[in-house]
């Protein structure tokens, strides 16, 4: 928080560009009462290298990876994230490849597969950033292909046909990392999403998505009783995941906590710690001006819920999207997902967008500052929203729109924020 001295107050410093991690200056002026609302957990420590080792040394009903690796004579599948996801998982792995080493395997045994679904292909340079150029150099750094390679594995008991990645299938030994944040359709991130979808076939995905997920209890923190999630769980057991390494992180992306384990009892527990690691208290009073930042998940675009929530009628919501690779287009061939699931999907796009946004529906004025324009994301949004290249020109309106006496709330990391009043976790 900034605080109530506000003469004294010209600027805050705000990260953002996850995975290439600036911090800015967004100025305001000194007359404004301006506060930046975090998580509750923004303070949390980074982890020590002692608390990772003792982390992977007393893990939640499994044996450890050394102990699960001891005898292993075949290929080792370690999974991660893509950088759609802000896990930090370049800080766990070399301490897994330290165990499996100690454990009698090769490096050349070892193969870090990207688990990643429909998103696009991991490159060289994202690798790098994901895991670290010294894992890179070290391990062959595969993509997943939903289309081709696959092993049949049956169907789960909701029907959806459980087709795998078959060099993950194969696996002598399968360990996924993942991260943990709220998730609007699985509830939270980790543990059977990285089989689904993130290890899945196409078809797989599609009948998770739009089958079961058609009629599942979904929403962000909402495990139990969501059949979308509960499938990606029984998909993970079918897999054979022998072990999941969960991360959790704070708004500076750093790790601060670490669960692992087994695919249910581990997950289970980094869930309850993330919930309260990103949990945010929302102030009471409501603002002249919101402004929402993408950091830690820019690639997704921007999440308004901390405006919609706390922005006055008539008054200012700002986005910011500050992400060197840009606003990607949504996941390839969603056409086989309909609209209702992607809204800036195929669908959409071939009706001309019926649907574009006003994101923030009390907002008089909606502006979103990005470096990098792109057509795509002006059609997604209502043709009133203003886009802009640079901060002064938006200080310069909001100025004119709010003059000298104003009130800001500055949410740092809106899209692993969320408001524990709205979404109790279900677990």
């Amino acid at each position: 928080m900034i605080g109530r001295g506000v003469n004294e107050v010209t600027s805050l410093n705000l990260r953002v560009d996850e995975h290439y991690d600036r911090v800015i200056q967004l100025p305001f002026p000194k007359t404004w009462d301006v506060r930046t609302v975090r998580m509750a957990g923004h303070t949390a420590p980074a982890l020590t290298d002692e608390q990772i080792h003792d982390a992977l040394n007393h893990p939640y009903g499994s044996p450890t990876v050394e102990e699960l690796a001891k005898g292993k004579t075949g290929k080792i599948v370690v999974t991660c994230d893509d950088l759609e996801r802000p896990t930090p998982a370049y800080r766990v792995l070399p301490f897994i490849m330290t165990a499996l080493n100690k454990a009698g395997i090769s490096d050349s045994q070892i193969v870090i597969m990207g688990a990643f679904g429909l998103h696009a292909a991991m490159t060289a340079d994202a690798y790098g950033r994901k895991v670290g150029w010294d894992m890179v150099q070290r391990f062959d750094c595969v993509n997943h292909n939903a289309f081709k390679n696959l092993q049949n594995l049956g169907q789960t008991s909701r029907g959806t046909p459980l087709k795998v990645d078959s060099e993950f299938a194969t696996a002598d030994l399968r360990i996924v990392v993942c991260g943990i944040k709220k998730h609007p359709f699985a509830g939270a991130g980790g543990a059977g999403k990285h089989v689904v979808p993130g290890v899945a076939s196409f078809d797989t995905i599609v009948w998770n998505h739009k089958v079961v997920g058609r009629t599942a209890e979904k929403g962000i923190w909402r495990i139990k009783g969501n059949d979308a999630r509960a499938d990606m769980q029984e998909a993970g057991r079918m897999a054979d995941v022998d072990a999941v390494v969960n991360c959790c992180y704070n708004d500076n992306r750093e790790l601060v906590g670490l669960f692992v384990g087994d695919l249910d009892d581990a997950w289970h527990e980094a869930v309850k710690y993330s919930y309260g690691l990103h949990s945010t208290p929302i102030p009471n009073k409501k603002a002249d001006v919101v402004v929402v930042n993408s950091y830690l998940q820019a690639q997704q675009g921007i999440d308004w819920w901390p405006a919609s929530s706390t922005l006055r009628e008539g008054g200012t919501a700002v986005g910011i999207h500050l992400y060197t690779p840009g606003w990607r287009v949504t996941h390839y061939l969603v056409e086989s997902f309909g609209a209702g699931l992607y809204p800036d999907g195929y669908w959409a796009r071939v009706k001309g967008y019926p649907q574009r946004l006003w994101p923030v529906e009390q907002a008089g004025k909606i502006m979103v500052w990005s470096e990098r324009i792109a057509r795509r994301n002006i059609l997604r949004y209502d043709e009133r929203v203003e886009w802009v290249s640079d901060w002064q020109r938006i200080l310069t309106q909001l100025t004119a729109v709010h003059g000298e006496d104003a009130t800001a709330l500055v949410f740092p990391c809106s899209r692993v924020q969320f408001d524990p009043r709205k979404a109790p976790l279900v677990l």
